[in-house]
């Protein structure tokens, strides 16, 4: 027995798998593969079958259905850890991993790092797909990396190279993706593990043969990245955030129309000088109450340096200010688009760089 173990999981596959096995072998990688075929019914696993009892390298799992991608990693997983294998490799058997990455990915695998086969690093392409579904994926891998804080430039790889010890303390029945997502969850373990992640880039091509097992996973893999997600206390935080921040908006409306009444009885000045000053205080005063929140609930911080941190908040929230000016006139002075579009987006955006940047500058988190 080798100390490497590739996982391929399968389902109607019969069009590649001889050929992928025949093509890792060339490679002489000293690598075994093992098939975790989920019956199926074009009769991949009984290729498989055969293929076993001529090299004692190539083995197969036979499942009794098709229960997700995740569920056959899981599956092949625990197969190899019980032969002992050192470094377990998933890889799909459409030919999109290239096996001429095989020695670089395992290469880069050791004790405290997971090796990923990455297109969206330098050097790395994606061949043969459509612009709509690079746009998809693009899009969904930059979204799974800002909720999930993954440093991994490609987020949902498919193609890695695990080190034993991490497969061991990461509970592989504690994964919660059946699907797609997966993929996902195991760069998020590794890093919050304290792995190492490593990203070579591949040459991602689209299957020449067979189906494609993608469609309907989209739906239930942002499922479980939200899933993922709520479980970060970044997440949470930011709901929090958006409680203090929906709050203290509504009381700085309300001092707002209480100042502009009280100061109309009492200033004889301009009206629009009135609004000003109204505005001027009721911001103040919201900003103040946000910070404090903020602080205590939000963030919890215990930072001493309270002069400089309110001087940090009001900078951001200044800024902010003045980004939903500019995104609010933007969108209803150039694009002409309706007032309540306007609201909603800046309100949005604004929200989003406040938080981050308090989260990372004004609250930061010491060591």
């Amino acid at each position: 027995m080798r100390d490497v173990l590739i996982v391929i999981p399968t389902f109607n596959e019969k069009e590649n798998i001889e050929k992928i096995i025949s093509e890792i072998r060339r490679q002489k990688i000293g690598a075994d593969i093992l098939v975790v075929d989920d019956n199926s019914p074009d009769g991949t696993g009984e290729i498989v079958d055969k293929i076993s009892k001529q090299d004692s390298s190539v083995s197969v799992l036979h499942r009794k259905e098709k229960a997700g991608l995740g569920r056959a990693y899981v599956a092949g997983f625990k197969w190899g850890l019980g032969k002992g294998y050192k470094k377990l490799i998933s890889m799909d058997a459409d030919f999109s991993h290239p096996v001429s990455a095989l020695k670089s990915l395992i290469a880069y695998c050791s004790k405290k790092s997971v090796a990923i086969g990455s297109r969206y690093v330098k050097g790395g392409k994606i061949v043969g797909w459509k612009w709509y579904r690079y746009t998809n994926s693009w899009g969904a891998n930059y979204v799974t990396r800002a909720l999930l804080r993954i440093r991994a430039k490609d987020a949902t790889a498919g193609f890695k190279c695990y080190p034993e010890e991490f497969l061991r303390e990461v509970n592989l029945d504690t994964i919660q993706a059946a699907g797609y997502a997966f993929q996902v969850e195991m760069v998020l373990k590794a890093q919050e593990l304290g792995y190492k992640l490593i990203e070579t880039p591949i040459t991602f091509v689209d299957r020449q043969a067979g189906e494609s097992k993608i469609q309907g996973e989209l739906r239930k893999s942002a499922k479980t990245v939200f899933a993922l997600a709520a479980g970060k206390k970044s997440y949470r935080q930011f709901v929090k955030f958006a409680i203090v921040g929906g709050s203290c908006a509504l009381v700085d409306w309300g001092v707002f129309y209480a100042i502009k009444a009280l100061f109309i009885n009492w200033l004889p000045v301009d009206l629009q000088v009135i609004k000003q000053l109204a505005k001027a205080l009721s911001f103040i005063i919201s900003a103040s109450l946000n910070y404090i929140f903020n602080r205590k609930w939000t963030f919890r911080s215990t930072d001493k340096k309270i002069a400089a941190q309110v001087v940090k908040f009001f900078v951001v929230a200044a800024i902010g200010l003045g980004l939903n000016s500019l995104i609010f006139y933007i969108i209803t002075g150039l694009l002409v688009w309706r007032d309540i579009y306007g609201l909603l987006i800046a309100t949005a955006l604004v929200t989003l760089w406040n938080f981050f940047i308090n989260r990372i500058w004004t609250f930061k988190e010491k060591n």
